[in-house]
């Protein structure tokens, strides 16, 4: 596996992965190249930022690609200018816990015990247990951001915290599937919906970023840009946003939204953290 196409260090994901090419293929590889320099992307498992800190939780046990079927016919040409390895796009099933004025906040919860999510214990490598969070900020109702909401036993997971998503995800047909539906049922009171632009606990805004499902959220808090599922092959996303994957409930829109949401990013000079990125290597 070719390791440097996908290293998040310096948030300079392509450089030099022209994939032997010829001359005006290197032309073109070298501007696509500057501009994914102007992106920040999380560089490291853990960081701190202006008052809080945001540690990445990798929920895959084994290493995770997505098949290149899963993105339509990709163009040979974009392929090679990535360099991708035979076996698929690197990626992850990962969460983010921010620590902000000694409040523990999760960003969705993974796969789940039952589906063999690592959550629980990469929370507590940082020393937290799942009683110990605050707030849970949920991006959107796919399995593999809500599965570890609940023990399998169908128990709350984390006991005491307020939990929140959009009222476009919850009232969506994913809203009323049956995972998410148990969930909202256990967490009850527990359960808070938002409309986009509003500013939840501990200063952090909810961001539309509709088209991959009808309520999917990115959230923002100080220049961390926590953008769920925008991006499934980021190293072929980064520079061809046009590209969707086959999860993408709304192809068109969440291609717009992926082209705006990076805009907004670059223009704002935020990190981003998604939780299908391949994982830091520091």
């Amino acid at each position: 596996m070719h390791k440097t196409i996908i290293s998040l260090t310096a948030a300079v994901m392509l450089a030099g992965c022209t994939g032997g090419s010829n001359n005006s293929n290197n032309s073109t590889n070298e501007a696509a190249n500057q501009e994914t320099k102007t992106y920040n992307f999380l560089d490291a498992k853990e960081k701190t930022f202006d008052g809080f800190s945001v540690h990445w939780l990798k929920d895959n046990a084994e290493d995770k690609n997505f098949p290149f079927d899963l993105f339509g016919n990709i163009p040979e040409s974009i392929r090679q200018e990535v360099n991708l390895p035979d076996d698929g796009i690197p990626s992850s099933m990962s969460a983010y816990l921010i620590k902000s004025n000694g409040k523990n906040i999760l960003f969705d919860s993974g796969l789940g015990e039952k589906s063999g999510g690592q959550l629980i214990p990469q929370l507590q490598s940082y020393g937290v247990a799942p009683e110990n969070i605050d707030y849970v900020y949920i991006t959107h109702f796919h399995g593999d951001h809500i599965g570890g909401m609940l023990t399998p036993d169908g128990e709350k997971v984390f006991t005491n915290a307020e939990v929140y998503v959009s009222q476009l995800e919850k009232d969506s047909d994913l809203g009323k599937g049956e995972q998410a539906a148990k969930m909202i049922e256990k967490y009850g009171d527990k359960i808070h919906t938002f409309n986009f632009g509003d500013t939840l606990p501990e200063d952090v805004k909810a961001i539309k970023a509709i088209g991959h499902t009808p309520g999917h959220t990115v959230y923002q808090k100080g220049n961390v840009l926590i953008i769920g599922d925008l991006m499934h092959a980021f190293a072929i996303q980064v520079n061809h946003p046009e590209i969707n994957a086959n999860f993408d409930g709304d192809k068109d829109q969440a291609a717009s939204t992926r082209k705006s949401i990076l805009q907004y990013a670059k223009d704002n000079g935020l990190t981003m953290c998604g939780m299908h990125l391949p994982v830091p290597e520091k």
